[in-house]
C-alpha cells in the first residue's frame, strides 16, 4: 500500500500576489520640457540615438568576427556595393525607421485630426 503525502498548502509569495506593472504611464508621455514641440523632438533624437548605437554596435562585432574567421579583409566592407534587390530591401526598412522615428509627431496630427472632426 502506498500512502500519498499530503503537502502542506503553498503560502502565498508576494510574487504570487503582486499585480502585473502597467504598461502605460498615467497621465500619457512623460514631459521634460515646457514646449511640448520640444519634448516630441527630444524623444524622436533619443529614439534614433538608440537605434543608431545599436546599429554601430552590431556593425563592429560582425566586421571583427568576420575579419576574425577570415572572411572579410580589412577595407572591403567599404568597398561592397548592394545588388538591386538588396537595395530595394533597404530602402523598405528606411521607410519603416523613419515611420517609426516619426511615430510620436504622426499620433499627435491623428489627435488633432480626430479633434477637428468631432469640432
Amino acid at each position: 500500500m502506498s500512502a500519498k503525502k499530503k503537502s502542506a498548502p503553498k503560502a502565498k509569495t508576494a510574487s504570487s500576489t503582486r499585480k502585473p506593472l502597467r504598461r502605460t504611464i498615467r497621465g500619457g508621455r512623460p514631459m521634460f520640457f515646457d514646449d511640448p514641440a520640444i519634448d516630441k523632438v527630444f524623444n524622436m533624437v533619443v529614439t534614433l540615438g538608440s537605434e543608431v548605437w545599436t546599429l554601430r554596435e552590431r556593425l563592429a562585432a560582425m566586421e571583427a568576427a568576420q575579419i576574425a574567421r577570415g572572411g572579410l579583409k580589412q577595407g572591403q566592407l567599404d568597398a561592397f556595393e548592394f545588388n538591386a534587390e538588396q537595395i530595394a530591401a533597404l530602402d523598405a526598412a528606411r521607410k519603416e525607421f523613419i515611420g517609426n522615428l516619426f511615430r510620436i509627431l504622426e499620433e499627435q496630427v491623428d489627435v488633432a485630426r480626430q479633434r477637428a472632426r468631432k469640432a
